[in-house]
């Protein structure tokens, strides 16, 4: 047996918190010294403590805790809840990433403010009009990826080859969670369409305000705050109902998977 100061060292658990768990019946020592009260535990207990810490991560209250030892839970349920707390976290966590990710973009942006003329060149161009299958849904633009993945997997079983990858902006009216985005592969050569992937003609655009810049799908345009600055500055307009496009190309050297090199189009005339 192990004094309740050795019990302590060996469990990382303070004395106090043992004499607590005590005192609420949750856990009792293996012995008590009749005479000086000395509490006494046995190696074995050691799997009870740790159920009793393991209870307190998932989040519940030590009475809780207590009448779930004396029913004596199987471990592959505790295992269940400790899976599901762990889905939980993650989750958090997840969200927690794309805040970050949201504040470096603004940090970004917010540097940029301010400065005369753009790190990047805008060119101007005729686009002719494209044969493309597209996947369009309202969704936020952290969903861009899983649409590519759904549209490349119907390519496929069509026996078709991924090509230039586009998406088109359609814009937002409510908030940044429900955007209109369609996710479009270049196309060789026609296909039958199928419910919600849809093969059509982009139309082609006499002027089109164009500027290349590294990016990634999962991540805001800042880009598009330069080019927009360049086209209010050399007296254009944006032609009303035309989508943003942005055609991406796979950026190797960075080896993440949604780092682009892409060229991000607005329709313009001038104003």
């Amino acid at each position: 047996m192990f004094k309740i100061s050795e019990f302590s060292k060996i469990s990382q658990v303070s004395v106090k918190t043992l004499r607590y768990y005590d005192q609420l019946n949750l856990l009792k020592p293996a012995h008590t010294d009749p005479y000086s009260g000395y509490r006494y535990y046995t190696a074995d207990q050691l799997f009870q403590l740790h159920r009793i810490l393991a209870y307190k991560e998932l989040g519940f209250s030590l009475e809780q805790i207590r009448r779930m030892i004396d029913e004596q839970i199987p471990l592959e349920q505790i295992r269940g809840m400790f899976r599901i707390k762990q889905h939980e976290i993650q989750s958090i966590v997840d969200k927690e990433q794309v805040k970050l990710v949201r504040i470096q973009e603004r940090l970004d942006a917010i540097e940029h403010e301010g400065k005369q003329g753009g790190t990047h060149d805008v060119v101007l161009k005729e686009v002719e009009p494209q044969l493309v299958v597209s996947y369009r849904q309202r969704t936020c633009f952290r969903q861009i990826p899983e649409m590519f993945r759904q549209l490349d997997d119907y390519l496929g079983n069509a026996g078709r080859t991924s090509l230039s990858q586009t998406i088109l902006w359609h814009g937002s009216e409510e908030s940044d969670e429900d955007m209109d985005i369609e996710a479009a592969r270049l196309l060789a050569d026609k296909m039958p369409s199928r419910p919600p992937f849809a093969v059509q003609r982009l139309p082609g655009i006499p002027l089109m305000a164009t500027l290349i810049h590294h990016c990634r799908t999962t991540s805001r345009c800042t880009a598009s705050t330069e080019l927009a600055l360049w086209i209010e500055r050399n007296g254009y307009g944006m032609i009303e109902n035309e989508p943003r496009r942005e055609i991406c190309i796979p950026h190797e050297q960075t080896g993440d998977p949604e780092a682009y090199v892409a060229e991000v189009q607005i329709a313009v005339e001038r104003a």
